[in-house]
């Protein structure tokens, strides 16, 4: 864990201003065809990674559970309209990383404001991408920006850009959406609550509404909490297809607004969590639904945060405090996040279905983008925004599910003298103040804010976390100017923390006394949204973006070096696989081995570290109609390390295994990063007889 004093150095030091010139952008097609591409790549970082979203208490990396992937859609209207849709497995987009990877996307006609970069918010991803001094320091366990990290983002996020650029083709585009009840909850109730004046019982119609804007509720499911029904249940997509039958799928940008942190604080595992879970399984529905789709040509789906900032997964009948403490046992803590990220798959793929039947070739698009600055910023009735961000002492105390120091911070700490600062009435943490003050006051004033408007499907971008009403309210606001539908997309292009209502502000909850811009950040939200709704489409950003920057030091697993002086390998412990064993109806296999140098350089992206193979003939097995190895299964590989040496321990469970009765198989460890260990002369790779029935684990 970093100390205070590890952040606190170099702070007297003035940050370094990077500037980003802006590239302007090529030309687009504009032969009035709507077109359409997809494409998927693994942006899995390094082992020891500091993870983000669990602010200092936050690990490093020692096991991944999946890899991490960014799911790209790119549209095409043919009249001169491109965008960019980006649902990658990080804690957010960031300004920064948008900019530098529009300098390498700006020639295909997609400069910053046609990125539309989300973050699914998982808190197994990387940290240290923000170019914001705070969150930098913050977010993370390790201090300061990782300029190695970043290139390795910007280069990996371009190569799916182009690729999606490449496969555009005729297509027809809709919205569909679904409904996922009882998988997540209101964790600041009192915050919500006074949003709505007035009894329980109008609050509790007020909420349902959240569900269904802009209609009548209906078919609420009966015997929910009043916590489960006061956040977003609509998982919505924008969807692509081929424009000429059979209408092949090309893919698909959802949000829905749940913290993607179903895995707990206290196991140290990079993973996508549950909408890693979520977007693996709608793809595999998907496929199955269409017999016939060649390998490489099956249907991206990228699922995106929405409005998470007080939405938090759970599952039916299971309370808060259950909750907790099976996440705390890894094992269930994984199976919680299959069971939610199943569910939320499910619907996933039926909001698909539903945006199919109503999608069409007759869409035009319509890109606004704006950076207005927050700092200071005057209302139109003179209202004015504070001159510095901050938070509160409610932050430090962390939110439910975990981070923070509870017992110094709580929730509800406020400043009771009332006054006229913008910040009223968030208490700042005295003991910090000035180590924050210092942070906040290089804190960038520009809030990024996109809308595209699809037709009368408007998709939001907002820079943070909003929270359920505040989604709800942006939402009415857009509606009112001409939109049928309206997504929100959080943490997308930047992060500035959470987005609250002025009644949650006031509150100072977590999430109140996370909004760093003030009690007003609400009704400037309001302000610049209507103003960017009735810009010009298609205006293109000028100039150039600064950051002022920290850089970090982010070292490399050491490389152990063997005991011998002879080059030639040895087993201090031999590999191992282990008997296959059945878990409720899937095959579980795992295994282990030694290495001596794990990682050369930030590649975990470039291959396979781990794939099953037919120990006869080396043809690699295939489960669901993928192969087994770690890029396609749900792996987790990780690694405990001595002075000697490095063990990996790997498992797998398939749920497509039948086939293989029969088959002699074993493994074969490809990576990661570097590793190309190789048995002793006369030895192998153990094997495994696979069994019809396997012994239940």
């Amino acid at each position: 864990m970093t100390s205070l004093p590890s952040i606190v150095l170099g702070l007297e030091e003035p940050p370094e201003e990077l500037t980003v010139t802006r590239v302007p952008p090529g030309r687009t097609l504009t032969d009035g065809v709507l077109r359409a591409g997809a494409a998927r790549v693994d942006i899995t970082p390094g082992f020891l990674t500091p993870t983000a979203g669990w602010s200092l208490s936050g690990h490093r990396m020692r096991a991944m559970w999946g890899r991490l992937h960014a799911r790209v859609l790119v549209l095409d209207d043919g009249h001169g309209e491109r965008v960019a849709l980006i649902a990658a497995d990080l804690h957010s987009g960031s300004r920064y990383l948008a900019e530098r990877l529009a300098e390498r996307t700006a020639p295909l006609g997609l400069h910053i404001g046609r990125l539309f970069l989300a973050g699914t918010h998982t808190h197994g991803g990387p940290g240290n991408f923000y170019g914001s001094p705070f969150y930098d320091s913050f977010a993370q366990p390790k201090p300061g920006l990782d300029a190695q990290g970043v290139a390795y983002l910007v280069e990996r996020l371009e190569r799916g850009v182009r690729e999606a650029c490449e496969r555009l083709r005729p297509a027809r585009v809709g919205h569909g959406v679904s409904r996922l009840w009882g998988y997540s909850r209101n964790r600041s109730m009192k915050a919500a609550r006074d949003n709505v004046p007035g009894e329980d019982a109008a609050f509790r119609r007020e909420a349902e509404a959240l569900g269904f804007p802009g209609g009548t509720p209906s078919a609420v499911p009966s015997g929910l909490s009043l916590e489960q029904v006061s956040v977003d249940p609509r998982v919505q997509v924008l969807w692509a297809e081929e424009a000429q039958p059979p209408h092949r799928p090309i893919g698909a940008f959802g949000t829905f607004g749940v913290h993607s942190a179903m895995l707990a604080l206290n196991h140290a595992l990079g993973s996508a969590d549950l909408f890693g879970v979520a977007t693996h399984h709608a793809e595999h529905l998907m496929r199955s639904a269409e017999p016939g789709t060649e390998p490489g040509t099956e249907p991206i789906i990228g699922l995106a945060a929405g409005t998470v900032g007080d939405s938090d997964p759970t599952l039916p009948g299971l309370s808060v405090d259950e909750l907790k403490r099976q996440r705390h046992g890894r094992t269930r803590n994984l199976e919680l996040a299959e069971k939610v990220g199943q569910e939320l798959g499910q619907r996933l793929f039926e909001a698909c279905g539903a945006a199919r039947a109503r999608a069409e070739t007759s869409v035009r698009l319509s890109v606004h983008f704006d950076e207005p600055t927050i700092r200071d910023a005057t209302l139109s009735d003179g209202t004015r925004l504070p001159f510095e961000a901050q938070v509160g002492g409610p932050t430090l105390g962390g939110s439910e599910l975990g981070g923070g120091v509870p017992l110094l911070f709580r929730e509800g700490m406020r400043n009771t003298l009332g006054d006229t600062d913008p910040q009223w009435p968030k208490e700042p943490p005295l003991l910090l103040e000035s180590i924050l003050s210092d942070l906040f006051k290089y804190q960038p004033p520009a809030l990024p804010l996109r809308l595209l408007k699809v037709g009368s499907v408007w998709l939001m971008g907002l820079p943070g976390e909003p929270t359920s009403w505040l989604g709800h309210r942006l939402g009415r606001e857009m509606r009112q100017l001409g939109a049928r539908e309206v997504m929100v997309a959080g943490v997308c292009g930047d992060y500035v923390g959470y987005l609250t209502t002025g009644a949650e502000y006031e509150c100072q909850h977590y999430e109140g006394s996370s909004t760093i811009w003030g009690r007003n950040t609400e009704r400037w939200l309001v302000e610049h949204s209507r103003a960017l709704a009735g810009s010009a489409s298609g205006r293109v950003p000028s100039n150039e973006a600064r950051f002022p920057v920290r850089w970090g030091k982010h070292e490399e697993l050491s490389i152990p070096r063997p005991l011998m002086k002879d080059a030639l390998p040895f087993w201090p412990r031999r590999p191992r696989f282990d008997e296959p064993r059945l878990f409720r109806g899937r095959l579980l296999l795992r295994g282990s081995w030694f290495a001596w140098a794990p990682q050369e350089d930030r590649e975990l992206g470039r291959g396979p570290w781990v794939q099953l193979e037919d120990a006869a003939t080396g043809e690699v097995l295939h489960s669901r109609g993928l192969p087994v190895d770690d890029q396609h299964q749900r792996f987790l590989l990780e690694f405990t390390d001595d002075e000697d040496h490095i063990d990996w321990r790997w498992s797998v469970m398939l749920e497509d295994w039948r086939h293989l009765v029969g088959r002699r198989v074993r493994f074969r460890p490809l990576g990661p990063r570097g590793v190309r260990v190789q048995p002793p002369p006369g030895a192998q790779w153990p094997e495994r007889q696979l069994v019809a029935d396997p012994p239940e684990d």
